[in-house]
């Protein structure tokens, strides 16, 4: 192999390893939120995933907001289209962090009001991005052929980025409806939080699949040699 096509395939690896992380982050960001919030810092829970601006998770909150979005920034996607939409899920979430929502006391200043407002402009069209940048997965090649009886593996991808999408999207729309919901409801069930999560976690998946996370994880496990004993990969 020249040096050429060596730094070819090196280049490769890293991005895959950068998708895995971006998979790893959307997946356990709301796991991390909520058992270090009442295990290390034995607060209540907040009412969503912003919320936990404004707990001891604040600088976890944040760092895994702007991490996320620096490289959905850099991120070049299939076309111009992709780049516009992985730009502003960058920005947007970005922006999240730095614009913290609303606090959850009983007068807000003007300040808190208008933050809290391009919080929520900003968590709404980075959500709205992330879910068509799932849906645009499919772009990402041609059927190969697969096991008989099965479908190709691009095709299968195709339909976790599908339900990936549209879980996204939907979480959306619901978290929005939820709001119209009695107050008596909203504080029983943390709604907003569930149906955010469950767009951040679609999200990771959307991810982990990119970037052939699972392929990665049992490529490192032990097999068996000839002599029945396990061999590591090097």
């Amino acid at each position: 192999m020249n040096q050429r096509s060596r730094e070819k395939n090196e280049l490769i690896v890293s991005y895959m390893v950068l998708r895995q992380l971006v998979g790893w982050i959307g997946s356990l960001l709301p796991i991390v939120l909520i058992v270090g919030n009442a295990l290390v810092f034995h607060a209540s829970r907040p009412g969503s995933m912003s919320g936990y601006y404004y707990t001891g998770m604040r600088n976890v909150f944040v760092g895994a907001l702007c991490a996320l979005g620096v490289f959905l920034i850099t991120y070049n996607g299939y076309d111009e289209l992709d780049r516009w939409i992985t730009t502003i899920a960058g920005v947007g979430a970005i922006a999240v962090a730095l614009f913290p929502t609303k606090p959850a006391v009983p007068h807000l200043s003007v300040s808190q009001q208008v933050v809290g407002d391009i919080h929520v402009v900003c968590a709404a069209a980075t959500f709205i991005a992330l879910g068509l940048m799932a849906l645009r997965f499919t772009k990402g090649g041609p059927a190969t052929p697969g096991l008989p009886g099965q479908p190709p593996p691009f095709a299968r991808d195709n339909v976790v980025y599908r339900i990936s999408g549209a879980t996204i999207l939907s979480s959306v729309l619901l978290a929005a409806l939820s709001n119209l919901l009695p107050a008596s409801v909203k504080a029983h069930w943390p709604l907003l939080f569930i149906f955010e999560a469950l767009a951040v976690f679609a999200f990771g998946v959307s991810w982990f699949v990119k970037g052939r996370t699972i392929q990665a994880i049992v490529a490192r496990l032990p097999r068996l040699s000839t002599t029945g004993l396990p061999e590591f990969p090097a």
